[in-house]
Order: C-alpha cells, then sequence, then structure tokens
C-alpha cells in the first residue's frame, strides 16, 4: 500500500496548480476520459456509442486505468498524470474517494452545469445528490451504485430447520441461524464477511448500523474506537469463538458460500449477480440484518463521475458525456451486467432493466434499499490510505483472538490520530 500512499501525497501536492483552463484536452480538442478497466470501461464506450460525437459535437476518448481496473489504479493513473500536467477532463473515481479529491480542491461544482444541461431531479433516485456533497456543492454524479446486501443459501436454511422465507433481520436472528446452521451441519459456517473490503467499507457499514462512525461529523477526531465499534468488533469476535464464521478476504468469502461451506454472507450487491450463475443451490439476497436497536444507512460501493477542468466549454461538453452515462439506457448498459443499482429511476420501468429485475429478484434488495443510501466516508489528508490499512490490520487482529476489540481499536485509534492533517 505504500506506493498508493504515495502517489495519492503526489496527486494531492500536484493537484492544485496541475489543474489549468488547458487540462484534460488534447491538441486535437480531444476530451479525457479516465475509467476503470473492465466491465466499467466496455459500459461506458457502449452507452455512448459510435455516434456520441456525431449527434453532440463533443470528441472524447475514454483512457483506461490499467492495472486490475480498482479503484486504486484510478487513483495512480490520476497521480501520474496530475503530477506531468496533464491531467484528464473528467474520470470515474471510487465512492471512497470523492471526499479526498473534493478536499484537494480538485472538483468543480455541477450544480451550474445541472441547470444549463436540464437535469430533471424526478428522474433520478432521492439520494443522487446527497451522497456526493462537500462544502455545499454537487461535486460527483452517481453512475456505478452498489450498496451492502445479505446473500443466503436457502437450501442450507431448510436442512437446519429454519424458514427460507424469513432472512434473519437483526444480529441476534443472525446468530441463533448460524448456531441452528452449524450445529445442524447444515453449512460449516454460519455468517461469514469480508475483513479486507477496499477502505474498510463493510466495516463503515457495521459501525454505522451500530450507531457509530469513523469519525465525528466534522471529521476532526476518530470514533472508531468508540463504544458501537467494539461492540461491532465484539459481536464477530464471538461468532468465530463460538466456530460459527472465521476471519476471512472477499475472495474465501466468495468461495466458501459457493462451495457451500458458508450460509450467510454479506457483500456488495453486484456479488449476487455472480452467485446465481455459480451457486449449485437456491441462493437468494435479502436486504441487511443490522444490530439490534440499530439504523439501516448504507455508504455507497462503486464510483461517481467527476470533473477536472475549469475550463467552461469543457465543462459543459463533460456533463453531456456524463448525461448519457446517467441516463436510462446508460444505465441500462452498465446495470445489466454487473447487478449494480440504476442511479436513473426510469431505468427500472419495462423498456429498460424491469424485465431484467423481474426474472432476477436478487437485484431487488438493493432497489429497495436505495432510500438508505448515506454519503461515503474517507479519512481526511494525505494519509488516507495508510490510516485505513492500519485500521484493517486492527480489525484482523481483533477478529482473530491476537488483540481484544477495544485494544485492537484504541491501537489503530491512537495511530490514525497522528496520521490526521
Amino acid at each position: 500500500m505504500t506506493s498508493i500512499v504515495s502517489r495519492r501525497a503526489l496527486l494531492l501536492a500536484a493537484g492544485a496548480a496541475a489543474v489549468t483552463t488547458a487540462c484534460g484536452r488534447d491538441t486535437s480538442g480531444t476530451l479525457r476520459f479516465l475509467v476503470p478497466s473492465g466491465v466499467r470501461a466496455q459500459a461506458a464506450g457502449a452507452a455512448l456509442g459510435k455516434d456520441f460525437t456525431r449527434r453532440t459535437g463533443v470528441s472524447f476518448e475514454i483512457q483506461l486505468s490499467g492495472g486490475g481496473g480498482n479503484w486504486s489504479d484510478v487513483d495512480g493513473r490520476l497521480a501520474t498524470a496530475f503530477a506531468a500536467g496533464t491531467p484528464p477532463t473528467m474520470a470515474l473515481v471510487g465512492a471512497n474517494a470523492v471526499l479526498t479529491y473534493a478536499a484537494a480542491g480538485l472538483l468543480q461544482p455541477l450544480e451550474p452545469l445541472m441547470s444549463e444541461g436540464g437535469f430533471r431531479p424526478d428522474d433520478y433516485i432521492k439520494p443522487f445528490r446527497r451522497v456526493n456533497r462537500y462544502d455545499g456543492h454537487t461535486v460527483a454524479a452517481l453512475y456505478s451504485l452498489g450498496t451492502m446486501v445479505f446473500s443466503y443459501n436457502a437450501d442450507a436454511f431448510r436442512k437446519a430447520g429454519l424458514d427460507p422465507d424469513r432472512p434473519p433481520t437483526t444480529w441476534s436472528e443472525m446468530r441463533s441461524a448460524a448456531a441452528a446452521l452449524v450445529g445442524r451441519r447444515a453449512a460449516r459456517y454460519g455468517a461469514l464477511h469480508s475483513y479486507n473490503a477496499d477502505s474498510n467499507w463493510t466495516f463503515e457499514n457495521f459501525i454505522g448500523w451500530a450507531g457509530g462512525s469513523l469519525m465525528d461529523t466534522r471529521r476532526r477526531r476518530i470514533t472508531f474506537a468508540d463504544r458501537p465499534g467494539v461492540d461491532v468488533l465484539t459481536y464477530w469476535r464471538g461468532l468465530i469463538t463460538d466456530k460459527l464464521s472465521t476471519p476471512t478476504t472477499t475472495l474465501e468469502m466468495d468461495d466458501a458460500f459457493l462451495r457451500g461451506d458458508a450460509a450467510m454472507v454479506f457483500g456488495p450487491s453486484t456479488k449476487p449477480v455472480r452467485y446465481a450463475k455459480e451457486a449449485s443451490f437456491d441462493c437468494r439476497t435479502a436486504m441487511v440484518p443490522i444490530p439490534d436497536g440499530g439504523t439501516r444507512r448504507l455508504p455507497p460501493g462503486g464510483g461517481s463521475l467527476v470533473i477536472f477542468t475549469k475550463d467552461k466549454r469543457e465543462q459543459r461538453a463533460a456533463w453531456q458525456i456524463i448525461q448519457a452515462l446517467i441516463s436510462a439506457p446508460g444505465q441500462t448498459e452498465l446495470c445489466t451486467n454487473t447487478g449494480e443499482i440504476p442511479v436513473n429511476v426510469r431505468a427500472t420501468g419495462a423498456r429498460y432493466l424491469g424485465p431484467v429485475i423481474k426474472e432476477q429478484p436478487y437485484r431487488r434488495p438493493a432497489l429497495d434499499s436505495v432510500p438508505d443510501l448515506a454519503q461515503r466516508f474517507q479519512f481526511p489528508g494525505l494519509r488516507a490510505v495508510q490510516i485505513n490499512d492500519l485500521l484493517q490490520q486492527n480489525i484482523y487482529a481483533a477478529l482473530t483472538g491476537a488483540k481484544e476489540p477495544r485494544q485492537a481499536l484504541n491501537d489503530a485509534a491512537r495511530r490514525a490520530e497522528s496520521l490526521l492533517p
């Protein structure tokens, strides 16, 4: 992770000076649009199509991040571009990075473009603007949107004498179900989650449901070591101690679920698409069970579209690209294959994703979770990645029993405080 930290520092240090009125445009007037390699890039290219430039007069080039197509690959590519003084016009960045780029003064507010470009709020999910706010402005447009969902093996439920039509809704119910599943040998593990999700996304969800947060609302004080965080880790450590769960990476969790070793798993809303294709059992998806007495709030996964250039004409051109990608056809192109949530409500209609949603009911829980969307968190300053790394290391230490949950989070908090700006 050290290379990513240094790249992020380089990006933020170079950013303000690098963004000029000429950024993002080559000598031919073509706008540069950076996207993560892989399915999202393919969906963007297909949504814009060959006739976009003819219809709009906007000439663009999609640039791929390279690597594994991860959000960190986008960060690295942007760091290099800003350092060289040749940043792209716009980019698709990870949901957890929006606050970082905004705080660095790199993102352009979208309200003027929305006003001029005929943006119709009723066409979009209500949290569309709320989850990408910074300093009173909308600084990014949701594009590839995912939430945390809960998948479970209905066949294992039946074998354990549980009702597959009534998955757990609270963590106490989930513990009881896990005990039944393991006790009656319907699965090796009752419930799993991945401790290594990008930027501690899983823990961010869990602690929010328990009424806590990673920092206070002003991002001045570390709060993940407060009681909600300790309660969350204590709960999962208890499941592990009782052999109802085990610490897993994302890949290990997926493999365990598909093998039938794990009966219940937490993961992004893209997972059920894969599970439905590969599982040999009755695989179902539900809204996430939350801690008893908690609140369901869901920081988004996925990515958002941002504009770097300060040139007004280029901004208007970039906004046309954004409009095409967040339109009903654009969202249909993306969500059909990824399992992500359409940000355009018209995309769920009969002309677009409606038939897919009807045929694939495992998409419904994510759609039903939209009202619970909350802004994604990122630690402030140049050491955000380093803080996330040390938090993840201490979460793992708590889950494995190397440290008590309170000690693990206190150790992480002390280190994190020293790395904050």
